[in-house]
């Protein structure tokens, strides 16, 4: 028995853009008209419906039914037992337009579902544009540093005390290319304490300025109280990172509306002093989407433009190692937010948990998760070794903008 001669080189295509789409069909040379009719049919999407009433469950499978799509449901809601089911809807892109107009026009109210759904879609041109600064998402992928300006961080290397260290660490940073420098005067190690307001501010605002004299790279403040993020706007900081998700801060939150700087939203539960205190989700992803959503209804409510915030799922901030884990894996289903994902993955203890390394050896760790979150939708990852996460990046977005 010989082997079959492969006469057409069968082989499985990747097609997890649009853009991945449209190159593939200008590839085997397609025209802009033809690229315009088929690309909407070859990028697909899968979108989860939590907590569908059974009725509406049906409801939608049969507006499906003769489109070239799929609705699944267990078993009772399939059989319209009276209850709630949670629903998966997959198709192309153009079926799911031709879904959306057939449920728009069933004689229910269903307007909000298919609104919800077509909010939900990822956009590949995020932006934020403030005063004459601009951070575009659609051609790079952003690095963080982080600058503790504390006695107690978690990583000993990340620490600086004294104006000097931090003035070398700083000229280090953006040397390498750095995008934004984080500061932080307050630990957020899990069990870490608050700091005093007045420590906290002779922290960070002498370095904040000292940065702002010699450079004009984006500074991000990264603090919870208002006065600190006051002064720092005031002695130049650029964004303010509250890892608390702003959390019924209305003050906080009216001073960056007012300011119209771009915030950082953060998710954690608790405080870090009892963050770590058994932790848990039902579904971690889900969960965690939920509790973002609802801070960013605050923030907005605040008078905040959505237009000009980033979210954070907040990696080892109340999570257990399997949260975190899950959080990386399923970081596209944070991109139906629609707003730039922020990562803090560097260094922290979830890795160590896998690669039994003290945090002096989990640079390598490191790099590997944070390419995995970047190529699962993150657009900002927050690191303590620049120069290597720089690499790492250029790498990443090189093979990204390659042509077929």
């Amino acid at each position: 028995m010989t082997d079959s001669i492969e006469l057409y080189n069968a082989h499985i295509i990747d097609l997890c853009s649009a853009d991945d789409v449209k190159k593939n069909l200008q590839a085997i040379g397609l025209s802009q008209n033809d690229i315009s009719a088929y690309k909407d049919r070859l990028f697909n999407y899968s979108i989860k419906l939590e907590n569908v009433d059974t009725g509406l469950a049906v409801l939608l499978k049969s507006c499906m039914k003769d489109l070239d799509g799929t609705v699944v449901m267990n078993i009772e809601a399939g059989q319209s037992v009276p209850g709630q089911s949670d629903v998966i809807v997959s198709c192309s892109r153009y079926t799911l337009y031709r879904f959306l107009q057939q449920l728009r026009q069933e004689p229910f109210n269903l307007d909000q579902l298919s609104r919800e759904i077509e909010e939900s879609l990822p956009a590949n041109n995020l932006k934020i544009a403030w005063g004459k600064r601009t951070i575009d998402f659609s051609n790079k992928t952003y690095v963080m540093g982080i600058l503790n300006c504390t006695p107690d961080s978690f990583y000993p290397d990340s620490r600086v005390q004294t104006q000097e260290n931090a003035k070398e660490k700083v000229q280090r940073m953006i040397a390498a290319g750095v995008d934004i420098i984080d500061i932080g005067g307050e630990s957020s190690r899990p069990g870490s304490e608050s700091v005093e307001t007045s420590e906290e501010l002779k922290r960070v605002i002498p370095v904040i300025k000292m940065i702002r004299e010699k450079s004009e790279v984006l500074i991000s403040v990264d603090t919870r109280k208002y006065e600190v993020a006051e002064q720092a706007l005031e002695a130049g900081a650029d964004i303010v990172n509250d890892i608390s998700g702003l959390k019924e801060n209305t003050a906080l939150a009216k001073l960056i509306a007012e300011r119209g700087v771009p915030v950082i939203i953060m998710h954690m539960r608790g405080i870090p002093k009892d963050m770590q205190d058994e932790p848990f989700y039902e579904d971690t992803v889900s969960d965690i989407l939920k509790e973002i959503k609802s801070a960013v209804a605050f923030a907005q409510n605040c008078g905040i433009s959505r237009k000009k915030i980033i979210v954070d799922p907040g990696i080892g901030f109340g999570k257990r190692v399997e949260d975190n884990l899950r959080i990386i894996k399923q970081l596209a289903s944070l991109q139906s937010l629609n707003l730039p994902i922020l990562i803090g993955i560097s260094r922290k203890s979830f890795i160590a948990e896998i690669i039994k390394q003290p945090v002096e050896n989990r640079l390598t760790g490191t790099i590997t998760a944070n390419t995995l979150a970047i190529l699962n939708g993150a657009n900002i990852v927050r690191v303590h070794d620049v120069p290597d996460a720089l690499e790492m990046i250029r790498i990443i977005d090189a093979v990204r903008r390659v042509n077929y």
